[in-house]
């Protein structure tokens, strides 16, 4: 009977918002499978429906805040969509999704949510992105992150699951593991130095990166080299919290992600993905490589993070080597 209940007023608060979108557009989320649970079926369905709707009215109303129903959404996965929100006002253009419920180690998740948001810069231009959304296990959102690339999400599953030489754990390793390079992400997206802070290991080695001239050499043909800098984890996380303040935006995407695990520690993992960074003050594309690790599956940390420049020299077209990029050989564990 009370689950009843919390999903009637549920679904009353997804029909008021409906009922009052005018000028905005009412997303309806259908599950076409994965749960066989209709209550937590339906639950998850107002919930979606409920949050994207007010998502849609609140960017068509220029609203800085999002009016989130706090039954259907726990008050950290609202902060972290606020925080989003300030940074990005998205809105989705679907009025009907239809998508799989997918199950994670801690709940549930509904993917491929399409939403249209400000590209980098001043110019007014849209793009577009997915979000992931996650639930508890009684159907309660608990996060809303960007995701990685759609279709190299779908290309590492499948790829997973058709290699036999991993086995089931495996898999939902690897999936969350991806969660958490998406959360990481979001991050940046948010403005989110609480959680960067909790994520990266109080001894983490920060590297970066850059592009110096040099006197052309056998060695630097193009008079061009990358030298490389080291940061504590507070020299890092101070020098991006004054980039927070200084930038109305920060925009960080990844085209690819690698994962690779360590071969004698259970639970570490190197993580290489392709990182497009944007600002308004500054942008560059380049590969960050981390090594995370998951001993502890619900406090992850990451003990290494890297940044190398795409080019070497990009007004002559020499990118950086394949070889040159970090891996988990290139450090004592």
């Amino acid at each position: 009977m009370k689950k009843l209940f919390i999903l009637a007023i549920a679904t009353l608060t997804m029909l008021s918002v409906a009922t009052t979108a005018a000028a905005y557009d009412s997303v309806r989320l259908t599950i076409n499978g994965g749960t066989d649970n209709k209550t937590l079926k339906e639950k998850i369905e107002v919930a979606v429906s409920t949050l994207m709707t007010e998502i849609n009215r609140s960017q068509e109303q220029n609203l800085s805040r999002l009016q989130l129903p706090t039954h259907l959404i726990t008050r950290d996965a609202q902060q972290q969509l606020n925080m989003l929100w300030q940074n990005d006002r998205f809105h989705c253009v679907e009025k009907e999704i239809v998508e799989r419920l997918l199950t994670s180690r801690t709940g549930y998740q509904v993917r491929g949510i399409p939403l249209i948001v400000p590209n980098a810069g001043e110019n007014g231009e849209l793009g577009y992105q997915e979000a992931v959304i996650s639930f508890n296990k009684e159907g309660v959102v608990t996060s809303f992150y960007y995701t990685i690339n759609p279709e190299l999400y779908s290309r590492l599953r499948m790829e997973q699951m058709q290699n036999k030489r991993h086995e089931v754990s495996d898999i939902k390793d690897r999936m969350m593991i991806l969660d958490y390079v998406e959360h990481f992400r979001t991050a940046y997206n948010q403005k989110d130095l609480k959680f960067l802070r909790q994520v990266f290991s109080d001894d983490a080695l920060i590297i970066t990166g850059k592009v110096i001239k040099v006197r052309k050499t056998e060695m630097t043909p193009t008079g061009s080299k990358v030298i490389y800098t080291t940061q504590t984890k507070k020299q890092y996380l101070d020098n991006l919290s004054r980039a927070f303040r200084s930038n109305s935006y920060i925009k960080v995407a990844f085209d690819d992600v690698v994962i690779v695990e360590h071969p004698t520690i259970q639970g570490i993992y190197g993580v290489t993905v392709h990182q497009r960074w944007n600002t308004a003050r500054y942008s560059d594309e380049g590969y960050v490589f981390m090594v995370w690790d998951f001993r502890r599956p619900d406090e992850p940390q990451i003990h290494v993070r890297t940044w190398q420049p795409d080019y070497v020299d990009k007004t002559r077209g020499q990118k950086l080597s394949p070889n040159d990029v970090f891996t988990l050989g290139d450090f004592d564990l």
